[in-house]
């Protein structure tokens, strides 16, 4: 195993290849989807995972919420924020049996003292978007202080990878990816 997890949002067609990554290098990996995965992905331009291949990925990888409909949660008044919050967790241990859904991502990493307290109260870990250890892998994201995202990880102890799919595509960063995973990892093929 390595020292570090990699993590993906929003349900997107190529998660499927985040998670050959994952497995090629043993790598955890957690996905975090919003409940309504398929609306978003149209919403934004990109291919999104059919339920069976969500269904799939679920019975090799651990699945966390990104909320019901992906809204910023702080942008909510308090009672809708947790509603989205405690509502996800229970519809997608409905969509996805034996999952537990134990992990919460706001939506671009947005929360406040009241939705954390109010998160923590229902699911064991709360991963935002910057923070101790975590790397983004994008080419100049906010949260790697606006840096290449592998000269922001030579920069910091790395624990978590959180990324995209569809960033990832978009940005042609497949191979930097695959690249950073050989690089940092025990299981060198």
């Amino acid at each position: 195993m390595t020292k570090f997890i990699m993590s993906c949002d929003d349900g997107c067609r190529h998660d499927i290849r985040v998670s050959q990554l994952a497995k090629k290098y043993n790598i955890e990996l957690v996905f975090y989807w919003p409940v309504n995965w398929a609306f978003l992905a149209h919403q934004h331009g990109y291919e999104p995972l059919t339920y069976r291949e969500a269904l799939l990925l679920a019975q090799d990888h651990e699945i966390g919420s990104h909320t019901v409909t992906h809204r910023h949660l702080t942008k909510l008044d308090l009672e809708d924020a947790v509603a989205e919050v405690l509502d996800s967790k229970l519809m997608l241990k409905r969509l996805f049996p034996g999952q537990k859904i134990e992990k919460f991502c706001p939506p671009r990493g947005y929360t406040n003292t009241n939705i954390t307290e109010a998160t923590l109260g229902l699911y064991e870990s709360q991963r935002l978007t910057k923070g101790d250890g975590l790397l983004h892998v994008h080419p100049n994201s906010g949260a790697n202080n606006n840096m290449d995202w592998r000269e922001y990880a030579k920069t910091i102890d790395v624990k978590e990878v959180w990324m995209h799919s569809w960033e990832i595509q978009k940005y042609n960063l497949w191979q930097q990816l695959e690249d950073f995973l050989y690089e940092n990892t025990s299981s060198k093929l």
